[in-house]
């Protein structure tokens, strides 16, 4: 693996920066598995609330349309002021979802100088069979094994045990997580029906058909894409919960219909780009600093 490849992905961005709370990365452990279960004791996923028995409170919510790692330790300070090592109870944590388990153990991975990326796309362990549901997760490199791993911090023995997942969740096979791009090639070459791919919430209560299909295959390609390049959004739902729309983003907004073919070619190529991107760094680099349309606008990240 190329030296400078790693030091961008073991450098923080206003994302990952743990700001004010950086004094964290001098006694912290760099153990990974250690650190993904700091991340478990302080966020409890919104849709798993009830199944842990608790309510949720004003206070567990983190302020803002989107969190960075900064913000989220700053809320889970508020909740309990103990060390971030001691494991908090379910109504003690912040509530969030799959982005920011990812986002916060990348942080903190960083911090540590391990390189690390968060990874959107889809997870089979969530969903029934043959369907792929919206997710995110983080991989790291690991110099002992020379290879990225991918891990779930949202996958507690909690979630194992219930989901009866039959994988490691601190070495998540490619077949149980399919990040954006691979999940776009396999449909446009027909590996994969698009509409196994989305997320099964109400689409009604979102004034939607559908939440299911090409587009959104295509809005995780986007965010992996940008997570990638250190710019981790949102997902699709988190937005609309926040009464805010993804019209800033083109190529997220848009419909099938309106993409031109200039726009399919980009997003073929970029998807390639993201399946293996290490090998084509510097070209997925290229096109992410050329093609505006595959940059989040400034409004989805603003906190």
């Amino acid at each position: 693996m190329q030296k400078d490849i790693l030091d961008f992905y073991a450098t923080p961005t206003e994302t990952t920066r743990l700001g004010k709370h950086v004094h964290l990365a001098a006694w912290l452990t760099d153990d990974v598995r250690a650190l993904f279960q700091v991340v478990q004791g302080l966020i409890v996923h919104d849709r798993w609330l009830e199944r842990y028995g608790t309510a949720e409170t004003a206070a567990q919510h983190y302020p803002g349309h989107i969190a960075f790692a900064e913000d989220l330790l700053d809320r889970a300070f508020v909740l309990d002021p103990r060390s971030p090592a001691v494991p908090r109870p379910p109504e003690k944590r912040v509530i969030a979802c799959c982005r920011e388990y990812a986002l916060l153990l990348c942080a903190l991975l960083r911090a540590k100088g391990i390189p690390a990326r968060a990874r959107c796309g889809f997870a089979t362990y969530f969903a029934v069979p043959g369907r792929y549901e919206d997710h995110w997760a983080c991989e790291y490199w690991c110099d002992r094994t020379k290879r990225w791993i991918m891990v779930d911090p949202q996958i507690d023995p909690y979630q194992q045990s219930f989901l009866r997942a039959d994988f490691d969740p601190l070495d998540v096979p490619d077949t149980h997580f399919i990040p954006g791009g691979k999940a776009w090639s396999m449909c446009r070459d027909g590996r994969r029906d698009p509409d196994s791919f989305g997320i099964s919430a109400d689409p009604a209560r979102f004034g939607l058909d559908s939440l299911y299909g090409m587009w959104f295959v295509r809005g995780n390609l986007l965010r992996d894409v940008a997570a990638l390049n250190k710019s981790e959004p949102v997902p699709f739902l988190v937005r609309l919960e926040k009464h805010l729309t993804w019209h800033p983003w083109r190529l997220v907004h848009c419909t099938d219909e309106e993409l031109s073919r200039n726009d399919i070619d980009l997003l073929d190529r970029v998807a390639a780009f993201s399946a293996d991107p290490d090998r084509f760094f510097d070209s997925l680099r290229c096109d992410y600093a050329i093609h505006a349309d595959l940059r989040p606008p400034r409004e989805v990240l603003v906190r």
